[in-house]
C-alpha cells in the first residue's frame, strides 16, 4: 500500500481506535516491563552475576533463557503484519494500515519511516524466532549458532521508535493534549528488590560465619516475642 492508498483507503469496521492503540501501548508497556526486569537482573557488573550464581545457579539460567525467548516473540508480535491466516493482528502496521491520515499526511510519513526502522530491528531478531522459539530448526540445532543477535545501540534504537511511534498514535487517536513517553514511565521493574535481598542474605551469612556474632545473634533472637510460635 502506498502513501497515498493509505490516506485514502476507505475505513472500515476494523479501523483503529483508541482502544486499539491504548490495547497496543499496554501491551508495549508490559513489554519494556520485562525488558526492564531482564537488564536489571542479568546485565551490569561481574559481581551481579557471580550473586545469582551462587544463590541458585539453575534458576536463574533458566530464568535468562526464558526472558529472552519471551522478548524476542513479544517483540515478533507486536511488529508482525497486519493480517495472519486471515485475522487481523494488533501490530504496528495494523495500526498505521487502517488509520486515517488523510488529514495529517506528514503523520503519516513520520510512522512509516518509524515502522521501516522498526521493522529492520525485527529482522534482526527474526531468525531466533523462526528457528529457535516458535519451531526447534534442526539444521540451527546442529550449527549451534547463535541467531537474533542485536547491538545495545540497535536495541537503544528499538526502544526510542516504539516510543515515538506510540506518541505519535496517542496524539493522533487519543488527544492531541495525550502524551505517551514508553522509556519515561516509572517503577516498571521491582527485580532491583531481589538482589537487594539477595545480596543482604548474603551479607547476613559473612556476618553469622563469625561464631561470637552468631551466638549474641542467636541470644537476641531467643528473646525476641517473634521466637514463639504464632
Amino acid at each position: 500500500m502506498t502513501t497515498a492508498e493509505a490516506m485514502t483507503a476507505p475505513l472500515n469496521e476494523m479501523s483503529t481506535t483508541k482502544e486499539n492503540v491504548q490495547a497496543f501501548a499496554n501491551s508495549c508497556v508490559l513489554l519494556r516491563s520485562q525488558w526492564q526486569h531482564f537488564r536489571i537482573l542479568f546485565e551490569g557488573s561481574d559481581l551481579k552475576r557471580e550473586l545469582l550464581q551462587t544463590t541458585a545457579p539453575t534458576f536463574f539460567a533458566d530464568l535468562n533463557h526464558l526472558l529472552i525467548e519471551h522478548l524476542v516473540l513479544h517483540i515478533c508480535r507486536l511488529t508482525d503484519n497486519a493480517q495472519t491466516k486471515g485475522r487481523k493482528n494488533l501490530t504496528v502496521k495494523f495500526l498505521i494500515e487502517h488509520s486515517d491520515f488523510s488529514d495529517a499526511p506528514h503523520t503519516l510519513d513520520k510512522l512509516k519511516a518509524i515502522s521501516a526502522s522498526i521493522d529492520a530491528f525485527r529482522q534482526k531478531i527474526l531468525p531466533a524466532r523462526h528457528r529457535f522459539i516458535s519451531h526447534l530448526d534442526l539444521e540451527a540445532v546442529r550449527l549451534d549458532r547463535s541467531l537474533g543477535a542485536a547491538s545495545d545501540a540497535e536495541w537503544n534504537q528499538f526502544w526510542l521508535d516504539l516510543q515515538d511511534f506510540l506518541e505519535l498514535m496517542f496524539l493522533h487517536h487519543v488527544g492531541s493534549s495525550e502524551h505517551f513517553c514508553l522509556n519515561d514511565i516509572g517503577m516498571m521493574s521491582d527485580a532491583d528488590s531481589l538482589l537487594t535481598a539477595l545480596r543482604n542474605a548474603k551479607l547476613f551469612d559473612a556476618v553469622m560465619g563469625d561464631g561470637e556474632i552468631a551466638s549474641r545473634a542467636l541470644r537476641a533472637a531467643d528473646t525476641s516475642k517473634f521466637a514463639d510460635d504464632l
